[in-house]
């Protein structure tokens, strides 16, 4: 015999279920994506920290090569910090500042833009002038920690898709996932010790 308005009971869990089941991947996807993928918002935070605590206010160059896409903002920055990118791979259009002031720096259109992502050379800049280097330490890269004269500020864990599971990496499960992953460096480094860059010594 059915249930309240012909219901069969078995069946009045399902939906429940459905709700339960859908919550849980859900927020295993959202842990993953916080787990696995938040160290540059992590770094660019510590950046924008350890920048504003300068002794000095002088102009510094933040650089990103092939991690160009996972810079946020130049919000991120203070002022005195200005973002650059080097070569490192990529050959398509970059990101321009703002050319006008507002409220037309977001509407102003730069010469060298078009619809084809064909490379601007002018866009970017020599690693020789980064005085700070954000980057993604990948197993085979030119990492920046194998270059002589640059000091780690930070370092934060992201995941290594190549080389992690698709189903440990696509959801985060508490006790399960973290050993099943590889992690690579997402890494900050600088020309000067950070806290000599702070606290203005040579």
């Amino acid at each position: 015999e059915g249930g309240p308005h012909g219901v069969w009971p078995p069946l009045w869990g399902l939906p429940a279920a459905a709700l339960a089941a859908s919550a849980l991947l859900s927020a295993g996807r959202v842990g993953a994506l916080v787990s696995y993928y938040g160290a540059p918002l992590e770094v660019y935070s510590e950046v924008s920290a350890a920048l504003s605590s300068r002794a000095d206010d002088s102009p510094l160059r933040v650089c990103s090569g092939k991690e160009w896409y996972r810079y946020p903002s130049s919000f991120f920055l203070p002022p005195g910090a200005t973002p650059a990118f080097y070569r490192a791979g990529f050959d398509g259009l970059l990101p321009s500042p703002f050319s006008a002031p507002p409220p037309d720096g977001s509407r102003a259109i730069h010469a060298h833009f078009n619809d084809g992502n064909r490379d601007e050379p002018a866009a970017y800049t020599s690693e020789d002038r980064c005085d700070v280097i954000v980057d993604l330490e990948l197993p085979g890269d030119a990492a920046p920690r194998s270059r002589a004269g640059w000091h780690v500020w930070a370092r934060r864990p992201f995941l290594d898709a190549d080389r992690s599971p698709s189903w440990s990496r696509a959801l985060y499960v508490p006790w399960l996932t973290a050993g099943r992953n590889v992690y690579a460096n997402y890494s900050v480094l600088g020309r000067q010790p950070l806290m000599v860059m702070l606290d203005g010594s040579v």
